[in-house]
Order: C-alpha cells, then structure tokens, then sequence
C-alpha cells in the first residue's frame, strides 16, 4: 500500500451501516412533492370542504353559517325524493355500465380479425371517445325531437323520447352506453390482442367451435380487462351530468333525477350547498362500497 493511500484510510470516517443522510431519505419525497400539491389543491382540499359544507347550513353564496351536524344527512335519508333518485340512480348505472361492455365486446369481436373495411370499422366504433358529451347530447336531441326527430321518422312513431317518463331514462341510457362504448372497444380490443393464437389453435383441433372458444378461452383470458371496464363504467355512470342537464333536466318529474343531477339541481337553484354537500358524500359512499364489493369478487372472477 502506498503512503498516499495509508493516510487516506486513515483520515477516511468508516460509513455507519444503516446511516442515510438527510437529502437520502427525503429525495423521493421532493419528487412527489409536485404531486401532492396538485392531489391537495384539486383533490383533497375539495373533498374536506365538502364534508365540513355538509354540517353545516349556508347563505346562497355558499358561506357556512348555522352548524346544522348530520341534520342535512338525516333530512336526506328521511326524504322520499332522494330515495327515488337513488333509484333511478341505480337503474341508469345498471343499465350504462353493462350496456357499454356488453357493445364495447362486441364490437371489439366484429374487428378481431382481420377483412376488407376492418380499419373503418375500427376507427368508427371508437369515435365516441373522440366526442364531447355535451356535443353527442345536442345532436341526440334533435334525432329524439317528438315531432321531426328523425328516430320517429324512421320508425313511424310520434313518442316522446325525454318528455315521456316511460321513455326518458332509456333514451338518456342509449346516449351514455354509446358513449362508453368508444373507450370500451379501445381496452377490450387491446385485451383480445393479448390472447395467444395457439390457444385458439389447439381448441380447434380438439374441435371446439366458436362459442366455445369464446366462453372457454376469449373471455378467461380478456377477465382482466372486463373487470377493470366494468369498474371505470361504472364509476363514469355515476359521474352522467352533461347529457342529463342538456336532455331531461331531471325530468320529467323525477324520472331522470340521478344524483349528480339532484346534487347540482341543489347546489345552484335552491343554494342548498350543504344539503348538496351531504349527497355529494353519500354519492362518494355509494361509489367506494361498491367498488370494494367488485374487489371482494375480483379473485373468484378474474384470471390472470
């Protein structure tokens, strides 16, 4: 060893195991720093202003003002109209969530292989994701106008399609499903180009047809991709606003009165944001026991 290195492993402090310094332990933190201030300005901060809104009662501008507790929560769950928008909240959601997937399937099976037109078809059944809802609303407005609508033209009918209560949450169901459908055919078609070809291959010298390789190999194998679509659909169906505010307005009576509609409907024409608040936590309630529920079953239903 030389002299230069004697006295370098002399004055060398031996390194404490264990010991990080200080910019260590902190350095991944400051990376997440950007998102927590966005997470705590847009998100966090948002929701805790809401919880505290719902104890309270406010003037028309949206100051609290009377401590009001769970009362505005009690008043909810006693009142007869919430209960019917809970309902019908929960006949859209239904409706939305498994008719997005079910045309989201199919139409990601129609453009599974390959044939003249595939790409047109492709590209046509995924151009809902492209379309603003309030845009699809306008247009589906005219096509269900009662008298020169053309859906009544085509079939000959004189109905009512958002005036009719028999008729307005099916036509407020058909817009959202072929909204959803667009981001539905995207993920579920990059699922189908993950299964294997052999797989299909081997079923078929064994002679399995096509229902059975569709129930047996294709939907096993896309479970995964189902089960993440069903969860985002319906979350995004609890989330309907637009379509609802530029079709229906709620109406007529209560028959399109979901939540998010009775939450505005509070909030910025009765200036009733604490009771807004309070549904706005229970629709946040609604939304998290269902998806851990989802959860609970992903084991049993999803293979991976």
């Amino acid at each position: 060893m030389s002299l230069t290195d004697s006295l370098k492993a002399r004055t060398t402090k031996p390194r404490v195991p264990g010991k990080r310094g200080i910019y260590a332990v902190m350095e991944p933190y400051l990376f997440l720093l950007p998102a927590f201030v966005v997470f705590g300005l847009f998100l966090f901060y948002p929701f805790g202003r809401t919880i505290f809104l719902s104890t309270f009662l406010t003037d028309k501008l949206g100051n609290a003002r009377v401590f009001w507790g769970v009362r505005n929560y009690t008043d909810l769950f006693t009142s007869s109209s919430f209960w019917a928008s809970v309902g019908v909240t929960f006949q859209f959601v239904a409706i939305v969530a498994f008719g997005g997937l079910l045309i989201g399937l199919a139409t990601s099976l129609l453009t599974a292989k390959k044939y003249p037109g595939v790409t047109f078809a492709s590209a046509s059944y995924a151009m809902p994701v492209a379309i603003a809802s309030a845009a699809a609303s306008m247009a589906f407005r005219m096509i269900l106008h009662p008298t020169n609508g053309l859906l009544n033209i085509l079939f000959g009918t004189q109905i009512n399609w958002t005036g009719d209560p028999r008729w307005a949450l099916f036509s407020v169901s058909m817009l959202t499903i072929w909204l959803a459908s667009g981001i539905n055919f995207i993920f579920i078609s990059a699922g189908l180009r993950g299964v294997p070809d052999e797989m299909y291959e081997s079923a078929s010298i064994d002679g399995a047809g096509y229902w059975r390789r569709l129930f047996s190999i294709t939907l096993p194998s896309i479970s995964p991709t189902l089960f993440f679509q069903i969860i985002i659909n319906i979350i995004g169906a609890f989330q309907s606003f637009s379509q609802i505010r530029l079709l229906t307005q709620g109406g007529p009576g209560d028959a399109t009165n979901v939540i998010v509609y009775a939450i505005y409907r509070d909030a910025f024409f009765n200036f009733r944001f604490g009771t807004a608040a309070a549904r706005s936590i229970i629709l946040f309630a609604i939304v998290l026991v269902i998806t851990l529920i989802q959860f609970s079953f992903e084991k049993r239903s999803v293979h991976y």
